[in-house]
């Protein structure tokens, strides 16, 4: 009988956080590799669908099942953000930047169903989503400038992957956020791990979305443009990205559900207008984000415009030809739009992989025959 940990969110933190370059692209490759398999084997097929439940109080409840050859899971997740808008006032801006975000548990079980670790979801969930947006990013030619939208824990870890994998080609990050006080918090977080760790010579600012001259300025000059909030309203008019004539990778993966949006319709449809080496949209479960994504679903978008992560991948490793090479021009320097609602697979995956680090380094509360 296997032995069962237990993780909290501590133990999570600090696990990623220490993960150097190498560890981060093995996990990445680990990432990228369960994508494939969602996508060109009949494991999607074995997925549950997943489920939301919208509470009265404005509360949005996730739940997420998944199994795969090596193992079987459960994650729960509460969005409380709707609902702690209408409550209360909070003593200070710590207490509502610990009760705002994502909030959960992951369950993970062996393939028997023999419990094998219950995961604090909430960095992991973070890692885990922005690791998927860094498999294209890597890809990328330019990085000098990147502008993330939000200021939660998605915004972090995006930048902190980013830094991480690219920092010594990152000129300035620009944080776009309605709230002052989680801007100065995350900005003052990402300037001291990066002084401690990846020493990147990057300059950090910030600007409030109600500045528009601002925000089509910096918009106009992106290489990646990072947008990490639960958004009900268009972050920002299409025309700041498209008129800017160069290409910009643009990752999405706030919105979850079709009542909430981050990208303009319009620019998902004049990507999709685009020839085959300058525009491309992509998404991480193409069923799901076609009646669950708020940019697709109202975009209206056909099927058959849409690109599949998973796919593409296996398709870069095939012989070379006329589209693989177009693809690959894109990809690299292209308009990029990557909308990503969660594969519940790569949860499973994150989940083992972090268990194992634990394992390895000692970490965790062990039960023994649990």
């Amino acid at each position: 009988m296997p032995t069962c940990l237990v993780l909290s969110d501590a133990t999570v933190h600090n696990i990623l956080i220490s993960l150097t370059k190498d560890e981060i692209l093995t996990f990445l490759d680990r990432i990228a590799s369960t994508l494939k398999a969602f996508s060109v084997t009949n494991e999607r097929s074995h997925q549950p669908e997943p489920a939301v439940i919208n509470r009265p109080d404005g509360r949005k409840n996730l739940f997420r099942s998944f199994t795969s050859p090596s193992g079987v899971g459960v994650k729960i997740i509460v969005d409380p953000s709707k609902a702690l808008a209408t409550e209360g006032s909070f003593s200070d801006e710590a207490t509502r930047q610990k009760m705002s975000g994502l909030h959960g548990v992951l369950t993970l079980c062996d393939r028997n169903g023999f419990p094998e670790g219950f995961i604090n979801a909430e960095e992991l969930t973070g890692y885990r989503t922005s690791m998927s947006a860094m498999i294209l990013y890597v890809r990328r030619q330019r990085t000098a400038n990147i502008v993330v939208f939000g200021a939660g824990k998605q915004a972090l870890w995006h930048l902190r992957l980013a830094l991480a994998l690219r920092g010594s080609e990152i000129k300035r990050v620009t944080v776009v956020n309605r709230s002052v006080g989680r801007t100065k918090a995350l900005l003052e977080t990402i300037r001291k791990e990066n002084e401690e760790g990846w020493k990147a010579d990057v300059d950090f600012g910030s600007m409030e979305p109600g500045d528009e001259a601002a925000v089509e300025s910096v918009l106009g000059q992106a290489d990646v443009v990072f947008c990490t909030t639960p958004s009900r309203e268009v972050l920002f008019p299409a025309r700041y990205l498209t008129s800017q004539g160069a290409g910009c990778y643009v990752s999405a993966i706030g919105s979850w559900s079709p009542d909430m949006i981050e990208l303009d319709p319009d620019l998902v449809s004049a990507v999709v207008g685009m020839s085959a080496t300058d525009g491309m949209v992509v998404v991480d479960n193409r069923d799901e984000c076609m009646h669950s994504a708020g940019e697709i679903v109202r975009s209206g978008l056909e099927e058959n415009k849409v690109n599949e992560i998973g796919e593409i991948l296996e398709s870069l490793t095939k012989a070379e030809n006329e589209r693989q090479e177009n693809t690959k021009q894109c990809l690299e320097s292209g308009y990029v739009v990557y909308k990503s609602v969660g594969v519940s697979m790569t949860d499973l995956a994150a989940g083992q992989a972090v268990l194992q680090m634990a394992r390895k380094r000692g970490q965790g509360i062990t039960i023994p025959e649990f």
